[in-house]
C-alpha cells in the first residue's frame, strides 16, 4: 500500500522592491549621453547619476506624502539627515514644492458631513428638518397646509443632498486649480468616504485638503465659508438662506 504523503508547496514570493531599485539604479548609471551631438566636437560621457540619484530620492519622498514620511523609520539618522538635504536641495522648501515631483496621483478621501458639521451646517440642517417634521405632524393643521409641510420637509433633505453632492465636485475643482498653481502635473482622484471608515492623510495630502476646505465655496453662495462673523452657518442666517427658507423658495 502507497502511503499518500502531504505536499506544501512554497508560496510564489513577490519580487523584492529594493532588489528591483538596485538593478533598475545600476542600469541608470551605465546609460552614456552625449555632449554636443551633431558637431565635430561630439562626446560620449557617462551620465549625471547624482542627479538622478536626487531625483529619485525627491521622486520617491513627493510619492509617500513628504520627507518626513519617508524618514519615518529613523528620522534622526546620520542617512536620514543627508537624505533630508538632498529632498529639500532638489525640491526648495516652500510648501507645494515636493508635489511638483509627485507621479502617483492624490487621492483625497472627503467625509463632507464632518466638514458640513464644522461649518454648522449639519446643526442647521438637523434642527429645521427636526422643526418641519415636527409642523408636518401639527394635528390642527388643515390638509393644503399638512401637504405644503410635508413638501417642504421633502425639499429640505433634497436641499441637504444636493449641497453635499454639489459641495465634492466643488472641493473637486478647488483641489485641481491648487495644484495647477503649483504646476504639479500628477493626477488627482476625490472621493467621498464612506460611513463607517476612516481614511490616514499624508502630509502632502493634509496641506492640500486645508487649501481645497479654505478655498471651495458653498453651494447656498457660490462663495468661500464665511468664518468673519462665527460659523458659515451663521453667515447664512443673517443672509436669509436657511434650510426652510431655501425650501420655501423651491417650492413657490
Amino acid at each position: 500500500m502507497t502511503s499518500n504523503e502531504d505536499t506544501m508547496t512554497t508560496p510564489e514570493q513577490s519580487p523584492d522592491p529594493i532588489t528591483q531599485a538596485i538593478t533598475a539604479l545600476t542600469a541608470a548609471a551605465r546609460r552614456t549621453r552625449v555632449r554636443g551631438a551633431g558637431t565635430e566636437h561630439a562626446q560620449v560621457e557617462p551620465v549625471d547619476f547624482a542627479e538622478i540619484a536626487c531625483h529619485v530620492l525627491t521622486t520617491v519622498a513627493a510619492n509617500v506624502g513628504g520627507v518626513e514620511a519617508l524618514l519615518a523609520g529613523r528620522p534622526g539618522s546620520w542617512e536620514a539627515d543627508y537624505v533630508r538635504q538632498i529632498v529639500h536641495s532638489t525640491a526648495g522648501t516652500e510648501p507645494g514644492d515636493l508635489l511638483r515631483w509627485r507621479t502617483e496621483p492624490v487621492r483625497l478621501v472627503l467625509d463632507v458631513e464632518d466638514t458640513f458639521y464644522d461649518f454648522g451646517l449639519t446643526q442647521m440642517y438637523d434642527e429645521e428638518r427636526a422643526d418641519a417634521i415636527t409642523r408636518e405632524s401639527d394635528e390642527t393643521l388643515t390638509e393644503d397646509q399638512a401637504a405644503e409641510a410635508a413638501a417642504i420637509t421633502e425639499a429640505i433633505d433634497t436641499l441637504w443632498e444636493q449641497d453635499k453632492a454639489a459641495y465634492l465636485t466643488a472641493y473637486t475643482a478647488a483641489v485641481r486649480a491648487a495644484l495647477t498653481e503649483h504646476a504639479v502635473t500628477c493626477d488627482v482622484e476625490v472621493v467621498e468616504l464612506v460611513r463607517g471608515e476612516t481614511e490616514t492623510w499624508d502630509y502632502l495630502s493634509s496641506q492640500l485638503h486645508e487649501v481645497a476646505r479654505a478655498r471651495t465655496p458653498l453651494p447656498m453662495t457660490g462663495e468661500a465659508p464665511d468664518w468673519s462673523a462665527g460659523t458659515p452657518a451663521e453667515a447664512l442666517r443673517r443672509a436669509g438662506l436657511t434650510y426652510t427658507a431655501r425650501a420655501q423658495e423651491t417650492l413657490r
